[in-house]
């Protein structure tokens, strides 16, 4: 039996190969991929300018020299079409999804342990991608804001908007959403966000700080990727006190990966005057990631985090490029794009 699958041999350069399929092992699963999505952590590598490096099952590394060929897309939803001898939790029939490295391809080989179960209930299964709700999961659980708190969302792609969908569901005082695209703001709206501020227009500070008496935010979630971002995060994080403790501001940081950035004297400042708890949330993160990402499905499943309304772009295989050229944020449109496999 052969799959087809992409291969990256060139700073955006995809060729579609034919392949035999090997054997499968007594542990291992094959999965027929539906659809995969694109996600901004490969956009580093699509362009030519870094790789993540897999050794083994947990081991990663970050590399600026790409041993080309390189398979990517890691946000699968597929169908279970064979089983290795001593695989129990999983049958031929489930639809499953999970964190399968090389999933822009017709069919995976995996391990069970990388897999959860897609109910047959899910409404538009095929955009229950379990890796990124479970970043959302886990994002979210990370942040755990208390009751009457104060909660700024920076960045309002498709990890902010799932973020605010599953935020509004906590009893918050305010929750907010920071972007510099109205277009954006304006989803924030219908995911949940009670207050949207442009920093191109508003002064967001000065804003935080009227809202909240001079105290500022309880949790700030920077979702941008960038340090302008965790600048903004830490302008409007909780003040810290030499006179009294009151409790310390928490800014949730998704990833800086995406190129080399300089560190701006207010950040440094503020950081060093309010001392917040700054966490770093991606997967590794997790105490047990696979547990958040069967999390992320539950909240898929219950509509608290409707990936499927964000899906607006889909592409086929043989378009891979033409997707990453549509998630590089040129395109005011774009929310997220999903690769299709017949």
């Amino acid at each position: 039996m052969k799959r087809k699958v992409a291969k990256l041999i060139s700073p955006k350069t995809f060729i579609i190969e034919q392949e035999e399929i090997p054997l499968l092992k007594k542990d291992e699963v094959l999965v027929k991929i539906n659809t995969c999505g694109i996600c901004h952590t490969e956009m580093s590598t699509y362009l030519g300018e870094s790789v993540t490096i897999i050794e083994g099952l947990e081991n990663y590394r970050f590399q600026k020299e790409i041993p080309y060929p390189v398979e990517l897309g890691h946000e699968p939803s597929g169908i279970v079409i064979d089983v290795g001898s001593e695989v129990k939790n999983f049958k031929i029939g489930d639809r499953v999804g999970g964190p399968i490295d090389g999933s822009f391809a017709s069919h995976v080989v995996t391990i069970p342990k990388k897999l959860v179960k897609i109910p047959d209930s899910v409404k538009n299964p095929e955009y229950c991608l379990a890796e990124p709700l479970g970043c959302i999961s886990n994002m979210v659980r990370s942040a755990r804001p208390e009751y009457g708190d104060f909660v700024a969302v920076i960045g309002c792609g498709t990890m902010g908007l799932l973020t605010l969908s599953a935020l509004k569901q906590m009893p918050l005082q305010g929750l907010i959403a920071i972007d510099l695209q109205d277009s954006r703001l304006e989803w924030a709206k219908k995911f949940g966000a009670q207050i949207t501020l442009n920093p191109k227009r508003d002064d967001c500070e000065q804003f935080i700080q009227d809202l909240t008496d001079n105290r500022g935010v309880d949790v700030a979630i920077e979702i941008t990727g960038k340090l302008k971002g965790l600048e903004m995060a830490s302008l409007m994080i909780r003040n810290a006190s030499f006179y009294g403790y009151q409790g310390r501001g928490r800014i949730i940081a998704s990833s800086f990966y995406a190129g080399d950035q300089i560190m701006s004297n207010t950040l440094g400042y503020q950081l060093m005057f309010k001392s917040p708890i700054v966490t770093s949330v991606h997967p590794w993160h997790s105490l047990n990631f696979m547990e958040d990402v069967a999390k992320g499905v539950w909240g898929y499943q219950n509509h608290f985090l409707p990936l499927d309304q964000l899906v607006t772009h889909k592409f086929y295989l043989e378009d891979l490029a033409k997707g990453f050229e549509a998630a590089s944020g040129e395109n005011t449109e774009y929310m997220k794009g999903v690769i299709i496999l017949e």
